[in-house]
């Protein structure tokens, strides 16, 4: 899921200087899951934005806010409401949501989220990178980790030897996730894959920006 984190309120605040009538958007998807722009603090910022003085016209958080259809679903669609109520959209959901929300109104869309990465949730509260979308993936070579988002160096053909205990020398606090991967290999009897050389990387597959087309 992409992971997003909500800026620092006076932030928010700064960025909508000038502008009088917000509507704020968030996603019930990828923000909400990770507790920084659903609908829940899509109302602590309305409240807050409130007490500064501005005036919230809107508060929706639609489940999807990077497909269009879930935006423009009626004739008093979402974009609609916007379009005839605000002078500026404040969007708590990921670039891609936020892109797709200014792409379609004729005012200023500001965002109030940082994304961060495609990651893994754990237990409603832990959240970890573990892929960057990079066009070419290698996962099915080893063991269903990806060393390009989880190695700090991005090694595809094995860890690069400054490895203390497992531990990775860029930090510490991490594994070495080749490690790992050689314990993943090991376990599912794929272990002898490893000593095969990986080609490069082909980086022009995420040259940006990318997309993708459906066949009928």
């Amino acid at each position: 899921m992409v992971t997003v984190k909500l800026k620092p309120l006076e932030e928010i605040v700064d960025s909508l200087s000038g502008f009088e009538k917000i509507f704020i958007v968030g996603c019930q998807l990828g923000s909400a899951r990770c507790r920084n722009g659903g609908l829940r603090e899509a109302y602590r910022v309305a409240g807050y934005l409130e007490l500064k003085g501005f005036k919230v016209v809107g508060v929706k958080s639609p489940g999807g806010t990077c497909v269009l259809d879930r935006l423009d679903y009626s004739a008093r669609s979402l974009l609609n409401e916007i379009k005839e109520t605000a002078d500026v959209v404040l969007s708590l959901a990921c670039g891609a949501g936020t892109q797709l929300i200014a792409e379609n109104v004729p005012i200023p869309v500001k965002t109030g989220v940082t994304t961060l990465f495609i990651g893994a949730e754990r237990e409603g509260r832990y959240f970890e990178e573990y892929c960057i979308a990079c066009g070419d993936c290698v996962i099915s070579d080893t063991g269903g980790i990806c060393p390009v988002a989880r190695c700090p160096k991005s090694l595809v053909n094995g860890p690069c030897g400054g490895a203390i205990a497992g531990k990775c020398e860029v930090d510490p606090n991490l594994p070495c996730i080749w490690f790992k991967i050689a314990q993943r290999m090991e376990q599912i009897g794929e272990l002898e894959k490893l000593r095969k050389r990986v080609p490069p990387k082909d980086y022009s597959l995420s040259v940006y920006p990318r997309k993708l087309v459906l066949e009928e």
